[in-house]
Formats: structure tokens, sequence, C-alpha cells
């Protein structure tokens, strides 16, 4: 394993009526204002805003509001949010982020921008220059969407107005996380498999970079895939768990969108899934796909991230799989069975029949299991559905090779998972 830090202060209240002690909890970190931020109406037609309200109020904590911050939220949004916090230097004020990772990230974006706008800086180059941002006005997340784990984060994903850069910050996280899954009941299946793909993603990018151990000659066998003991066998063991709950869970909630414990099992599975443990030990992990998929939500913002991963990402495992052969093979195996459950009708014990043909120790087994699983989940074929075409290719390559993080793929091979992704 390579050498690590970790340190997640992230306080997290998990449960029914958590969102009651709001207020208080405001109050315990020394504040008296906040300003809360909100996507559509979703919020509010859950019940989460009238009890977030009332427990302000109860406390005494006095709000603004701002609204309409929008999937892959703009830097214009988050300036908005800061606008209405102010600089934050005479204390007291604070940031509620109630919604799902956009709401999330943009208020994380401007509570962490609001002292560097009061010193004169350009709000962009956090993301440009990728320096951590060490000081923020404290912010709360109350999540009503699972899926990109950003109640559990300090990472900030914005996009730059019409240029198309969508980048992210590092930035300090939420001082609580209010997860309330009754908040999520009966939540369309569209926005569910979305974040269910966008949690996987997240998982995925650090387990495709595992490395078996050198001295470990003998395996263990598993379903005749021979299965090497890895140098990150701890966290590579924890990770595919976590792959196999948000499948399962997933495929509870396809049948049934009520299933109150999948559906706590999916908002569980997601947060851990971005909060640094899924990558102790793994170095910064791949994010090759993300930078890909960036690229085309910054271009096209009306691009929903998730299921936009769902169709690059096996694309871009089929395109680097002999460069990761022994990291993709162990996903394979440790996915296969559980990809055959979710293929199955509900209430049988799994449909191996489903499953794609093919040598089951080829690298590439990976990418064909999950194209399998997120079109039986709905995804589409192709970046073409949301209007991506040919070209756009050249500029997607350019976006994708900008990426403050470099890119270790050749310019050609990115087009080429371009390509195959339309």
């Amino acid at each position: 394993m390579k050498d690590f830090v970790y340190h997640n202060p992230v306080e997290v209240r998990f449960g029914p009526g958590v969102l009651a002690g709001l207020g208080a909890r405001v109050r315990a970190a020394g504040l008296d204002r906040v300003v809360l931020v909100g996507g559509g109406e979703a919020a509010r037609r859950v019940g989460a805003y009238d009890q977030g309200v009332a427990s302000l109020d109860a406390a005494g904590v006095r709000r603004t509001e701002v609204w309409g911050v929008a999937a892959n939220p703009d830097l214009g949004t988050v300036l908005r949010i800061a606008a209405a916090a102010g600089t934050g230097t005479e204390g007291g004020i604070g940031l509620i982020a109630m919604g799902g990772g956009s709401v999330i990230d943009a208020t994380k974006a401007a509570g962490a921008l609001a002292p560097l706008l009061a010193e004169g800086r350009d709000p962009w180059s956090p993301f440009a220059e990728r320096t951590p941002v060490t000081r923020s006005l404290p912010v709360f997340a109350v999540s009503i969407l699972s899926g990109t784990g950003s109640e559990m984060n300090g990472n900030a994903v914005i996009t730059r107005g019409a240029s198309g850069h969508k980048w992210g910050m590092r930035c300090p996280p939420p001082v609580v996380a209010f997860v309330d899954v009754s908040f999520q009941q009966g939540l369309p299946w569209r926005l569910t498999v979305n974040g269910a793909a966008d949690a996987m993603s997240h998982v995925l990018e650090f387990s495709v970079v595992g490395t078996p151990a050198a001295s470990a000659s003998a395996g263990v066998r598993r379903k005749d895939t021979e299965f090497p003991f890895f140098a990150e066998e701890a966290v590579l063991a924890q990770n595919e768990a976590l792959l196999r709950t948000i499948v399962r869970a997933a495929a509870r909630l396809r049948a049934d969108v009520h299933d109150a414990a999948a559906r706590g099992a999916l908002a569980w599975a997601s947060g851990v899934g971005l909060s640094g443990l899924t990558g102790v030990g793994l170095g910064a992990g791949s994010w090759e796909s993300h930078a890909l998929e960036h690229a085309v939500s910054g271009l096209h913002p009306h691009v929903p991230h998730g299921l936009a991963l769902a169709v690059i990402y096996p694309r871009w495992m089929e395109e680097v799989a002999q460069d990761k052969a022994p990291a993709m093979r162990r996903l394979a195996a440790a996915l296969e069975g559980t990809v055959a459950e979710a293929l199955a009708e509900p209430g049988e014990d799994g449909n191996p029949s489903a499953l794609p043909a093919g040598d089951r120790d080829a690298p590439e087994r990976c990418a064909l299991l999950l194209r399998a699983l997120f079109t039986h989940w709905g995804a589409p074929a192709g970046l073409s559905h949301w209007g991506v075409t040919k070209g756009d290719i050249p500029r997607l390559v350019q976006l994708a090779k900008e990426y403050p993080r470099p890119l270790q793929l050749a310019a050609e091979r990115v087009e080429r998972v371009f390509r195959a992704s339309l």
C-alpha cells in the first residue's frame, strides 16, 4: 500500500427525524445566521424544507435563501451564493445545502470562495491551480438524493460558464451531514440509477489501480477465477463489498422505489464511496473516466453526470483493460454473481444466462458486465441520446486533456473512447 493520511471530520447524522436537530447543531457551531441553498422544488416537496426551517426557527437562527441551483452547477451560481453569505469576516454565519450533490457542491464551493473573494482573489484559481482551500464558512449538508457522496467529502465540482471547463476544487467538507432517507422514498428510478452509477464509478476509480502483491504466488480460487492477494487487499475487499451493496440496493429499488432498507444502504454506501476510505493506500486513483465525463457535461450541461458515466466508464475500461489486467480481472470476478442477480426478475436468485458471453478471465470482462447492468437499468446506449455528436469530439478531447489532473491516455486513445461512447 502507498503511504497515506486519512482524516474525515464530517459528523454524519443518519436516520429518520435527524433534521429536527439542525437548528441546535447550527447554534452549537456558534452561528445565528445561515444562507439556505436549494435547487428546484424537491426539498419542499419531500418535506425536508419544512422540517429544516422549523428547526432553525425554533433555535432562533435567522436565514436568507438562495434557490435555483441546477445540475452541473456553474461558477455564476456559486458566486451568487457567496454574495448572499458575504465575506464571513463578521462571524456568525454559515451555509445550509439542502438537496443533492449539485446543491451541496455549489454550497461548499461558495463557502470556500467567500474568504478568497474578500481578498480580491480570482474565484477560478483554486480550480485551475488545484490548490486546496483550507478556510471556509461552515457548511451543513441536508442530503435528499444519494450518489455523489458530496455530503461526506471536501470536493466541489463546478463548471466555468460557457467555456466547458468542469473542474473540481479541494475545500473543507461539511461540518455536519444530515441523511434521512425518508426524504428519498419514492424517488424516480431515473434519479436513483443516475446516483447509483455515479456512486459505483467513484469506487471503481480507485479500485482499477490496485496491484497484485509481488510475493503472492498462490491465490484464492473463487468461481474458477484466480484471485491473487493484492497489496491493497483490505481496501479493495471493502470496495468490492460497497460495489455489490450499491448494485443490490439499486436492484431492489428498481423493483420497489419505497424499499426503505435498500434506500438506506444505497445512501450510506454512496457516502462512504467518496469519503476517502475507498482510496486509502491506492494513491490518487485513476479519475480518467471522470475527466472524460466532465468534458461532456461541461460542454453539454443538460447531460446527467451519473448516466453519462454509465455510458463512458465501460468504454474506458475496454480501452485500458490490457493496461490494468489484474485489477480488471479481479473486479469482474467480484461482481459477476451480483450482476447476475441484478439481471434476474424479481424473486429469482440470479440469471447467469443473461450475462455477456465470452471468456470470463478476459480483462475486458468487467466492462461487459457493467454495460449489461447499466443497459438493464435503462441507461442510454450512447452519448448521442443527449445530442452529443461526432462534431463535438475534437472539443471533448481538448477539454479532457486540459483537465488539471493529467490524463495518462494519449489524445488518440481519448478520442477512441469518445467515439465508442457515442
